[in-house]
């Protein structure tokens, strides 16, 4: 059989054919995607987290009970970095115990390839906090007066809403300004105004706080192990990071001191 001598058709029949003689770059463009969730994400601190090296004996794991470096998590967080995301598939599930409501809900947040500047690659791993600078909620916890002029609840205070306690039977409710002052976060007590408390059994009152504070959620995983694609650099295919996903959860709401 001879070869053809003609070109093959453009098209079956009289219509053109859809598929252009030359592929385009089939090239993801991440650069573009980043600058979408840049101009309509919201702004986190991300906290990158690393494990506590307050431990006595490396190999029984003996971390200190009573460290003041990592609040007995066992977890720090040593570096801190800005950027946009976007809260996506909120799923809000509560467990309500008698110490208060332990908040179990999830959400995913996209983010783009590289923090604000554009420079430095963002990564994210399991421990890691996101924090969110512009925005608040209305939080509640319970505290047990220790006889220190300053009272730490676990998110720094923005402002408080409603600071109680009951003793001997009555009902006593703190002002903010005339009780108390917050200072770095922290309920400072005017001196004289502060709860009481037992020298001798070394026990306070109980506080009763309701405050508002910026969400802190914690990453539980990142939804794609390596996620990359192939770009056209200068007629070189090169491999390219692309923006990253982690599921999060809005960090405890409720946790012992010595916890």
């Amino acid at each position: 059989m001879d070869k053809p001598s003609q070109q093959y058709p453009m098209g079956a029949g009289s219509f053109p054919s859809l598929f252009p003689a030359i592929l385009p770059d089939p090239s993801i463009r991440g650069d573009a995607f980043d600058q979408l969730l840049n101009n309509r994400g919201i702004r986190f601190i991300h906290k990158i987290a690393a494990p506590c090296p307050n431990i006595n004996v490396l190999d029984d794991n003996n971390h200190d009970p009573e460290c003041p470096f990592c609040d007995q998590s066992q977890i720090l967080h040593v570096e801190q970095r800005e950027i946009w995301g976007v809260l996506s598939n909120n799923t809000l599930e509560k467990l309500y115990e008698i110490q208060g409501v332990w908040e179990i809900g999830t959400a995913v947040i996209t983010f783009p390839t590289y923090y604000n500047g554009g420079q430095e690659q963002a990564d994210f791993n399991v421990f890691d906090q996101l924090e969110c600078p512009d925005f608040q909620v209305r939080l509640s916890d319970l505290k047990a007066y220790e006889g220190d002029m300053v009272t730490k609840c676990k998110y720094p205070i923005v402002k408080a809403v409603n600071l109680t306690s009951i003793s001997n039977g009555v009902l006593k409710k703190y002002i903010d300004g005339v009780d108390y002052n917050i200072v770095d976060g922290n309920i400072s007590w005017v001196s004289g105004k502060q709860p009481s408390y037992n020298q001798i059994e070394e026990i306070g009152e109980v506080l009763s706080i309701t405050y508002v504070a910026n969400p802190v959620y914690n990453v539980l995983q990142t939804l794609h192990e390596l996620r990359v694609t192939q770009e056209l650099v200068n007629g070189v295919k090169t491999a390219i990071r692309l923006p990253q996903q982690v599921l999060v959860k809005r960090d405890f709401l409720f946790k012992p001191d010595n916890k």
